[in-house]
């Protein structure tokens, strides 16, 4: 597993990622990775693609917040560091008929498991009013927690090499990030629908002002003790 929860530059945090996927689909066993990342908005190569993204990406850099574009779907996130990044590098032989809903589900099953340390009950399933919702949303009393994607791309000798990718809200004041992800977005995508609201942290929800050494320590078990498919 690598481990490093000393927040990285953006961009180098993101190649690091990919090399995991290139790894891994070129041989490489299977791997973990649990980061931090500075300050950034990460977007998906669809938002990149519309207009009034550069003037949009322009503006944030000069708010203090650079915009990243990752290769996966989804929408804008904001990343900051009180967010913790957990994910998982792996290869599915040829035949194998792993699935996209399979590889969220043994994300967010682990996810779960592992917050289940702390006494957390997590549900799973889309929160409609929040930032960047998904069908594998974590959340706590209804409020999203962490959102999942993942990446795939043919290996070398067959199969697919998988990249699932988590981010949690662990602790921190949510304003900030969440202010600059709208003011991006506001900027040139149609009306945005999500809501600060419907997100919470760990550590508001235990009534805690830090928990990331411990949330980082379940985690670290929970990656170490867990098999990871193919």
């Amino acid at each position: 597993m690598i481990d490093n929860l000393v927040p990285a530059a953006a961009e180098p945090a993101l190649a690091g990622e990919a090399e995991l996927l290139d790894g891994v689909a070129a041989g490489a066993q299977a791997a973990a990775r649990l980061w931090r990342m500075d300050e950034a908005l990460i977007v998906p190569s669809r938002v990149a693609a519309l207009a009034g993204f550069e003037p949009a990406a322009a503006a944030s850099l000069a708010r203090g917040w650079p915009v990243l574009v990752r290769a996966t779907g989804g929408a804008p996130v904001a990343q900051f560091h009180g967010m913790l990044n957990i994910a998982l590098a792996y290869r599915i032989g040829p035949g194998n008929p792993w699935s996209i809903d399979d590889a969220y589900r043994h994300l967010a099953d682990l996810l779960a498991r592992a917050l289940g340390e702390l006494g957390l009950a997590v549900e799973t399933g889309e929160i409609a009013d929040a930032f960047c919702p998904g069908r594998y949303d974590l959340a706590l009393g209804g409020r999203k927690i962490a959102g999942v994607a993942q990446r795939r791309k043919r290996a070398t000798g067959g199969g697919q090499a998988i990249l699932a990718h988590a981010c949690l809200l662990v602790e921190g004041e949510l304003a900030r990030p969440f202010d600059a992800l709208a003011a991006f977005e506001d900027a040139f995508m149609p009306e945005r629908r999500w809501r600060p609201g419907a997100a919470t942290s760990l550590a508001s929800h235990l009534g805690r002002e830090s928990v990331l050494d411990i949330v980082a320590a379940i985690f670290r078990d929970a990656l170490r003790t867990t098999p990871l498919p193919g």
